[in-house]
């Protein structure tokens, strides 16, 4: 006959068998929602950021070829110079692939691809124009041409194709918005999932220990007092009487470790993939920025050495408009751009690296400041630009192999000189307005003379206006006092310093964009 005591410690092996299997499987199913619907909601923002991505970034080539080859078409008209052509040439031997690669991009989305076929509908219409213009003045029908030009066909077929243009910026934004949606539905769906699952957990848990008190009674009364006195803090323990109750007591201590350690590790894998998650999106935004706004690398010169500093603003994922480029012409001298958009995201960084294309391709053909800035604000002087609120300030200089040269400020801040101990900054003869907020305007012409071992320094308003706790700016005064504390180190070395002042002036933490573009001029041997 078996003891009544050993039928009794069966039992309760047997509920406690069942209590940790069910808590096991709750948990495990807890722990697959969660990590499942986490790796998916990554991967739904991953995958409509690329997307969105790819897709403006072959919007704004066609957009690019649209541009270049309008700059080629018109010089060529005007001068019947052979170079006007090439851009021209270029651009349209280019637009059949980057149309393309757009339409690719728009996938099975019906909608969008009829749009992409309306762009490309105004594109081929204004090429065809284009053609028949430069054919026209190829056969020196000049005054065919001109009226042609006059009667407004290609402006009005580039006004429309610049209108589906704006459709399509439209539609891109709306499916990345529509991806992002379904994603946060998919999230919600799994933390009501987890809800679900934690409070079956809960259920199960409560269902057994009522079993499990009315199986062993009087032991399971005395663990249930001990554990309510730890969960009051009051540390004590559980009074041994039976093997049942050490059992239990064990079982329970061993349930908490293991939830503990559940947890910890759920929590460790969500946040591991969350800071994936950042780190990728950040270094995809990353190299938009510097594909975009940076150069790749800044032209060599001889006798003179040329370095610049970009520290983007310390916020989350947000992209300012700050640029800048150099570029040495033909005849030896070195052009120099620094700009700042006004705004951050997507549409400022499309504009800024409009501008800096558009700056490139002026330069190559005519780098006189009227010029270049006149063409440069008749890009940004469009009414929907305008309504958004996007304006650009920049300052463009001219510098001659020795040392002379000439800068304009369209808006923004005048640049610095640093000779030896002395730092000041330049007064322009004028600063004309900023780019796009008059569709006509003058941007005066200030000269400037580089002595050897001279500094000349251009930044955007994010160094200078960075504000301490008290709302006291970096200001120009801080600028020269460390660029003078530095003189004696390399160029690269004293705009580093310079950058991280300003960053520790704010508090570590740059609230705007800091730009720094420098160019010394080496003393002679000896």
């Amino acid at each position: 006959m078996r003891d009544p005591g050993r039928r009794e410690l069966g039992s309760l092996r047997w509920v406690l068998s069942r209590l940790v299997a069910g808590l096991a499987l709750v948990l495990a199913v807890l722990i697959a929602v969660a990590v499942g619907g986490t790796v998916v909601t990554a991967r739904d923002y991953r995958d409509a950021a690329e997307l969105a991505v790819a897709r403006q970034g072959a919007a704004y080539q066609v957009l690019v070829d649209l541009l270049n080859a309008e700059t080629g078409n018109r010089g060529y008209v005007l001068t019947a110079r052979g170079d006007y052509r090439k851009p021209f040439s270029e651009a349209l031997r280019r637009y059949p692939g980057d149309l393309a690669r757009l339409q690719a991009l728009a996938g099975d989305d019906q909608e969008l691809q009829g749009i992409v076929d309306a762009v490309d509908q105004r594109a081929r219409l204004w090429f065809t124009e284009a053609r028949e213009l430069i054919r026209l003045r190829a056969q020196g029908r000049v005054d065919e041409a001109v009226q042609r030009v006059n009667q407004g066909i290609a402006k009005e077929r580039i006004d429309a194709f610049r209108a589906e243009f704006a459709v399509l910026q439209n539609a891109v934004a709306d499916r990345r918005q529509e991806s992002l949606r379904e994603a946060d539905r998919r999230r919600s769906i799994t933390l009501a999932s987890v809800a679900v699952a934690a409070l079956l957990a809960l259920f199960v848990v409560v269902f057994t220990a009522r079993r499990v008190w009315k199986r062993v009674g009087g032991p399971i009364k005395l663990l249930a007092l001990g554990v309510g006195r730890v969960a009051r803090g009051r540390m004590a323990d559980v009074p041994p009487t039976t093997m049942a109750v050490r059992e239990l007591a064990d079982l329970t201590d061993g349930f908490n470790l293991m939830q503990r350690q559940v947890f910890q590790q759920r929590d460790a894998v969500t946040a591991a993939a969350r800071r994936e998650a950042a780190q990728r999106t950040e270094r995809r935004l990353w190299e938009t920025v510097q594909e975009g706004l940076l150069p790749q690398r800044l032209p060599g010169l001889r006798d003179y050495r040329l370095v610049s500093r970009y520290r983007p603003a310390e916020r989350a994922l947000l992209i300012g408009g700050d640029f800048y480029d150099a570029e040495v012409l033909a005849d030896g001298r070195l052009a120099m751009i620094v700009g700042d958009m006004a705004g951050h995201g997507a549409p400022a960084a499309a504009q800024a690296a409009g501008l800096r294309f558009g700056w490139r391709t002026m330069v190559a053909v005519d780098p006189d400041p009227a010029r270049v800035l006149s063409a440069l604000n008749a890009q940004m002087a469009r009414p929907e630009l305008r309504a958004e609120g996007l304006f650009a300030t920049v300052i463009y200089a001219l510098v001659e192999h020795d040392g002379t040269g000439i800068f304009a400020c369209a808006g923004h801040p005048p640049p610095l000189l640093l000779d030896g101990p002395r730092c000041a900054q330049l007064e322009p003869a004028g600063v004309g307005p900023v780019l796009g907020a008059l569709d006509e305007a003058e941007w005066p012409v200030t000269p400037l003379q580089m002595p050897p071992g001279g500094t000349f320094v251009m930044y955007t308003d994010g160094l200078v206006e960075a504000r301490n706790a008290d709302a006291e700016t970096f200001g120009i005064e801080r600028v020269c006092r460390v660029l003078i504390g530095e003189r004696a180190t390399a160029v690269e070395a004293r705009l580093a310093r310079l950058v991280a002042s300003a960053r520790r002036h704010e508090g570590g933490s740059l609230r705007d964009d800091v730009l720094v573009l420098a160019l010394e001029r080496r003393l002679p041997p000896g």
